[in-house]
């Protein structure tokens, strides 16, 4: 299912980042090795001139300032610090970034998601800090932190249907909690539904007793109405919890991960939705991934009703 993906290719850009190098080489890390690249960009005056950093405009390419009708003319850029180069001549503005009334050639520590010639997303870099930088796995199982504290940056849910290699530890450190928040970003969408169906797999049964955190979360997913499916290896089955159980032993249990959330009458576009996880609630939401050899995951999320769908029908009728 993962292989029918199209393989969107996006980039990442810091522009003017006065934050330091570790935070620019973490997130370049989050994304693992292959889809996403992940530059600095410096922004120009108005005459191609590099701004007061004192860059050489040969470091990198321009982007040419033009409006067009329904988006927004972006600055000049340049790349900077050996970063890939942001390589299209005229990058416009997706309504959606809410970007309308920046003022790009000043604004400091500002990541965009960009995607062809267009920046679909922006989030303050802090946000991203806050929530995956400098976090670690140990707060989603202690449950530390909760659905109710979880609130994604844009520039990583917009990161929908692109497909990710993600090193697990000790290869990483990093990068399977991408996998690990969008888990619970999911989790998060059905609890605010308050219904549909929610089917999870967890490779073993046991880590729902033995993650605090985790067994939290599919104790509040049920009581607010969702139907709950789990499913993994029945290596110790959890007990005093309103989901239902499917244990096994196929591949489909051990070496995949799956989260889908199935909004009641099935999924669908919400093209009103304001935020991603608006999106989700309304229209559902799911991640794939699996283990293609030890502690190396190729995943993918997606609000494509389209993949959201059979994906659901695949997990309802074989496991």
């Amino acid at each position: 299912m993962i292989e029918r993906f199209d393989g969107v290719k996006r980039s990442i850009a810091v522009l003017n980042r006065t934050e330091p190098d570790p935070i620019r080489n973490m997130l370049a890390e989050t994304f693992g090795d292959d889809h996403v690249d992940v530059s600095d960009v410096r922004t120009t005056t108005e005459n191609g001139a590099a701004a007061e950093n004192g860059a050489a405009a040969e470091n990198g390419s321009s982007i040419a300032d033009e409006a067009t009708a329904g988006s927004s003319a972006v600055m000049d850029a340049l790349v900077v610090d050996g970063g890939p180069t942001v390589d299209v001549d005229d990058l416009r503005i997706r309504d959606a970034a809410g970007l309308t009334d920046r003022d790009l050639r000043t604004v400091e520590n500002l990541v965009v998601l960009i995607e062809g010639d267009e920046i679909v997303a922006a989030s303050p870099l802090e946000e991203l800090v806050n929530a995956i930088l400098l976090v670690n796995s140990d707060l989603y199982i202690t449950g530390a932190r909760g659905l109710d504290a979880l609130d994604l940056p844009e520039v990583i849910t917009a990161l929908d249907d692109t497909v990710f290699t993600l090193r697990g530890y000790p290869e990483s450190n990093r990068q399977k909690l991408l996998l690990i928040t969008i888990s619970r970003f999911i989790e998060r969408a059905a609890w605010l539904a308050g219904e549909g169906t929610l089917r999870s797999s967890f490779q073993r049964l046991s880590r729902l007793d033995d993650e605090i955190g985790t067994r939290q979360v599919y104790e509040q997913v049920p009581a607010a109405g969702v139907k709950t499916h789990v499913y993994g290896v029945g290596d110790r089955l959890p007990t005093d919890l309103d989901v239902e159980i499917h244990a096994g032993e196929t591949r489909d249990y051990t070496d995949t991960w799956f989260v889908v959330f199935r909004p009641p009458g099935g999924p669908r576009e919400v093209p009103s939705a304001e935020t991603d996880l608006e999106r989700g609630v309304a229209g559902g939401v799911a991640l794939l991934a699996v283990e293609t050899e030890p502690r190396l995951w190729r995943g993918v999320w997606t609000f494509d009703p389209e993949r959201i769908e059979p994906l659901d029908e695949y997990v309802r009728k074989t496991l």
